[in-house]
């Protein structure tokens, strides 16, 4: 099979900030051709398959495209907007999306009324698998790669099992039973794999990041932060496991696991991972790879390197405003507003909320506007290109969700005086007053689960807890009688429908 070079799309040498980009739709179906067409470096006129992934330069070049496949430069997004703003936060009650202007996928997704055709559905079903296909080119290959260093090699091996597992996580905790591909696979050979089950699932994912974790290093010179650490790799299962624990599978081995790998990554505090003094300090972009354990990389500057969410989530703000940066605005927040609902779960005084939500903004006519709407990716006074040339870093994982996430665990195994420390410690932070180290086992849950809402708020992280402790339904449920919206869901909303592409190729049965 002979690839034809693309002058245009080339690979970057892995840097903060600064990874290749590749465009590619890669779907499952494209299987073994999807990564090949972009992994082109040399200026000839056609070059193999069998000619790239020869060397450790182009191994390397190679995985920078893996890490490039969460980031997207067009008005598609990346993993930031797909997975955990559109598919994730605007599927919460956080959201609450008030217009359907120009038939919106996320008006779609924020009522409910989502299907197999939806063009988001199909998104993040193409682009998971699209960084799955360009990991599974690499680990194909990269025995028969002579190295240097054979630490070097165990370490792209392992950044690349990681991020493998990684997309086919956010697959499942989308979709539920999805194909497992391991391998590079014909268009032939893609259509006769059917949907994995989630048993299975668990088992490849949490076995592929364990086995990665030694080949990893904890830390990296200025050159290569952003790759994947030891503590991303702890801090990833003590999630997975998390998740492993709570609906639909809900099995119990899993607490005692996620305890291990959470307990891993905390020990490392001061020397592999940074509690941040002040919660402003979290989402700045010179503050990049600095507190975030596991971050998309994003950088401006024109280079399709760009975040596209803080433009996505803001009104079109007047020059008056603070806030204003040229080609910053898109949508007006008329058709995608915060909740009073999430507005209403902060506590008085807490520090978080000016820096997540503002209530008011001054319009391009000057005048002052009352509306709820996300800042907290959203820096002033920077100079943009475009409206997806945002500079800052993603937060995939962040510290303090390792935190909470380890008191959960403990309050969950019955050492509640244990766990209420690690949410003192947050709750501190925002200028709250700290929890009783008597409170009950019940009122620590609550407190906990609205903890989690307001500090991860706008990073896709309550939906999917509202999934693990099974809340969601009720919530959701109750959230839409307080609108009048004329819905209703059960736990089959958990998931999303499987794309109908995807089911008139490969003949899947379709989510109920």
């Amino acid at each position: 099979m002979k690839i034809t070079y693309n002058k245009n799309r080339r690979f970057l040498p892995l840097h903060i900030k600064n990874f290749g980009k590749t465009l590619l739709v890669g779907t499952l179906m494209l299987g073994m051709m999807s990564c090949e067409k972009d992994l082109m470096l040399e200026p000839e006129n056609n070059i193999t398959q069998t000619s790239f992934y020869t060397t450790e330069l182009q191994i390397n070049q190679a995985l920078s495209g893996v890490y490039s496949a969460m980031i997207n430069s067009s008005s598609r997004g990346g993993f930031d907007v797909n997975f955990y703003l559109l598919a994730s936060e605007v599927r919460s009650n956080n959201f609450n999306a008030i217009s359907q202007n120009g038939n919106r996928d996320y008006y779609a997704i924020n009522r409910f009324q989502d299907t197999s055709s939806t063009e988001e559905v199909n998104i993040l079903w193409e682009d998971a698998y699209q960084l799955i296909s360009y990991a599974n080119n690499i680990l194909a290959r990269i025995d028969a790669v002579p190295f240097a260093d054979n630490a070097t090699k165990e370490q792209y091996r392992s950044e690349t099992r990681f991020l493998r597992a990684y997309a086919y996580f956010e697959l499942m905790r989308n979709f539920g039973k999805v194909p497992l591909v391991d391998h590079p696979v014909s268009p032939e050979e893609a259509a006769t794999i059917q949907r994995t089950d989630l048993v299975t699932l668990y088992n490849f994912i949490t076995s592929e990041i364990e086995a990665s974790v030694d080949g990893l290093k904890n830390t990296y010179d200025a050159k290569n932060k952003g790759r994947i650490t030891k503590s991303a790799a702890h801090a990833m299962l003590g999630r997975i496991y998390l998740t492993g624990n709570g609906y639909p599978l809900n099995n119990a081995s899993y607490l005692a696991k996620a305890k291990d790998h959470l307990f891993s990554v905390i020990q490392g505090e001061g020397q592999f991972v940074t509690f941040a003094a002040n919660y402003a300090d979290l989402f700045k972009s010179a503050n990049d790879n600095k507190y975030h354990i596991f971050e998309i990389q994003h950088i401006s500057g024109g280079l399709s390197q760009g975040s596209y969410l803080p433009s996505y989530v803001s009104p079109t703000f007047g020059s008056a405003d603070p806030l204003y940066n040229a080609q910053g605005s898109l949508f007006s927040s008329s058709e995608l507003g915060v909740s009073q609902s999430l507005l209403n779960a902060y506590e008085p005084g807490d520090l978080r909320r000016p820096l997540t939500v503002k209530t008011q903004f001054i319009a391009q006519n000057g005048q002052p506007d009352n509306a709820n709407y996300f800042v907290k990716f959203r820096e002033p006074g920077l100079v943009i290109t475009n409206r997806y040339d945002w500079p800052i870093n993603f937060p995939i994982i962040r510290y303090e969700d390792v935190l909470l996430m380890y008191a959960e665990v403990l309050n969950n195994q019955g050492n509640t005086s244990a766990a209420v420390p690690y949410v003192n410690r947050i709750r501190q932070r925002a200028g709250l007053s700290a929890l009783s180290t008597s409170i009950s086992s019940t009122d620590f849950t609550t407190a906990l689960r609205k903890e989690r809402r307001v500090e991860f708020a706008g990073e896709g992280v309550y939906w999917h807890d509202l999934v693990r402790w099974n809340t969601g339904v009720a919530v959701i449920n109750q959230a839409a009688a307080d609108l009048n919206y004329n819905f209703t869901i059960t736990t089959k909303d958990y998931l999303y429908q499987i794309p109908l592409s995807q089911i008139q190729i490969a003949g899947y049965e379709q989510n109920p």
